[in-house]
């Protein structure tokens, strides 16, 4: 699952995660948030302890992915 919000919001949550988790060594951070390709859209994959009042996606649409590479 994902949750997406503003660029603001996202890092709101991200910096939640990384301040409850403590992260030291090898993992020094949850994850991060993403833009989409052509929409002032972001998302950050949830943490299973932390919850947001952030609107939620199940999974990525596929116009999250940028195609051009594909041949």
């Amino acid at each position: 699952m994902y949750y997406t919000g503003t660029e603001n919001e996202c890092n709101d949550y991200l910096q939640t995660v990384n301040e409850g988790e403590n992260y030291s060594g090898t993992t020094s951070t949850w994850g991060s948030v993403m833009k989409h390709p052509t929409k002032d859209q972001w998302v950050i994959i949830a943490h299973p302890h932390y919850e947001s009042e952030l609107s939620t996606l199940e999974k990525l649409p596929d116009d999250w992915y940028d195609n051009n590479d594909i041949v």
